[in-house]
């Protein structure tokens, strides 16, 4: 189902005006909406393949009141061989995001309880930048809220670093769980784990998931579940050797996402597998963090210099005829103008790539220096928003309803595959798609 931006708006609006009747009477059996719990958060460093120290971010549920005040910090570049000790510097980091759901750093993890493991790849084919282990805040701290644990760590740029890294992740995770005194003892369910990963993260989850026969790695026995977002890149021979249920979701305009047919076709030892497609949906519409992160970077920028030129519009041109943000852009203006002109900057020969540009419709909406001035009606107006451009082929789905729509699907399928909770199933079927006017077609096969 393709909407127009004018019908993409009213939904949008709908789901503020719902959210905002319900205000505090969460439905926890509603995946897209709050859970049962409040969210924890805790970040370490820990050693992978090659003796290279990454940061590690986890969110789990949590009975301690929510903070209203929380934020997650930003910070440089981990470098590698870096002493554990000093793995999280000291000081405020580079900038900080803002907690979806009043995240507690550090707050108790609930005693007594164990909860399933999913242990998350992110994007990008070089070693992770910090930001990328907050990159699906809305889902990560969601599914938190519902009773899962959700390690993510920065990966390596190597790409069989990072499927050997994937199961040192789970090992890490399991060892900490094990480990009388831990601050994560006796949290985790060890026979309950998932992986999930998006873009060449999703790659990643499926060579762990099916094994990479190429490098003589064999699939890891301890992942129940998988659930990927538009992956890459992936052999239909090792593929076909997955036999657990999946999840994968994938726009229309990327070539990222044309691949996916063939791999729901290929994995027929895979049941049940489900393939929800969004209907105009970019590639970097899957990163569900990057409309926020945009949008307080942005403000951050503008805080701190309000003077300063627009940094959404900040690009220069190389001799290379590239375009690039400004060199002069502090840290927190940087990260909002490359979000926003991502598919320009990372992916120039590459329409459908997109960036915040193209469907982020609230970015600098309540600001120092307003981007809602014609008309005045509560979102992003051109310009900068720019719905097509060179970088993509049609007008894509808005980034609000993407986050809905991929939390929906997302805490569905875990609840139903790695939680065991039944009734959950109702909401991956075509049928509650189809009743509830969804924008997206789904298929499943069993």
């Amino acid at each position: 189902m393709k909407l127009t931006l004018r019908a993409q708006r009213l939904i949008v609006l709908g789901l503020v005006l719902a959210s905002t009747a319900t205000g505090s009477a969460q439905h926890p059996e509603k995946p897209d909406e709050k859970g049962p719990y409040n969210v924890g958060f805790t970040t370490f460093c820990a050693v992978m393949s090659a003796g290279r120290v990454t940061r590690v971010q986890v969110f789990y549920p949590t009975l301690e009141r929510p903070d209203y005040q929380a934020e997650y910090r930003v910070y440089p570049a981990v470098n590698q061989g870096d002493p554990l000790g000093t793995c999280l510097p000291p000081g405020a980091g580079l900038y900080r995001l803002n907690s979806p759901l009043h995240a507690v750093q550090d707050g108790n993890p609930i005693s007594g309880k164990r909860f399933p493991l999913i242990v998350h790849d992110h994007g990008g084919q070089a070693a992770g930048s910090d930001f990328q282990r907050l990159s699906q805040l809305p889902v990560h701290e969601t599914l938190a809220s519902h009773g899962f644990v959700v390690a993510v760590a920065l990966h390596s740029g190597n790409a069989l670093n990072r499927v050997l890294d994937l199961p040192l992740v789970i090992d890490t995770m399991l060892a900490r769980n094990a480990t009388i005194g831990d601050f994560l003892f006796g949290s985790i369910d060890p026979h309950r784990i998932g992986i999930s990963g998006e873009s060449t993260g999703g790659g990643t989850a499926l060579r762990v998931a099916g094994g990479w026969s190429e490098n003589g790695i064999a699939a890891d026995p301890r992942v129940k579940a998988v659930v990927v977002y538009e992956p890459s890149p992936f052999s239909e021979g090792d593929v076909s050797a997955i036999s657990l249920p999946y999840l994968v979701m994938g726009g229309t305009q990327s070539a990222i996402s044309q691949t996916i047919p063939s791999l729901f076709d290929t994995t027929v030892l895979a049941t049940p597998r489900i393939y929800v497609t969004n209907p105009g949906a970019v590639h970097i519409s899957y990163q569900t963090g990057i409309c926020s992160r945009i949008d307080e970077t942005r403000e951050a920028a503008l805080m701190a210099n309000p003077t300063q030129p627009e940094p959404l519009s900040n690009l220069i041109t190389l001799p290379s005829g590239l375009r690039v943000c400004s060199p002069t852009l502090g840290a927190a203006a940087a990260a909002a103008c490359l979000a926003w002109n991502m598919g320009e900057i990372t992916s120039p020969t590459s329409p459908g790539f997109g960036g915040g540009r193209n469907f982020c419709t609230r970015v600098g909406v309540n600001s120092l220096a307003s981007l809602d001035t014609s008309p005045t009606d509560g979102f992003t107006d051109s310009p900068p928003f720019t719905a097509t451009d060179a970088f993509t082929f049609e007008e894509p789905v808005s980034g609000e309803i993407m986050v809905s729509t991929i939390k929906l699907y997302t805490v569905a399928f875990w609840q139903k595959f790695l939680a065991g909770n039944g009734h959950y199933m109702r909401y991956l079927t075509p049928g509650y798609a189809h009743v509830h006017s969804l924008p997206v077609v789904l298929r499943i096969q069993d």
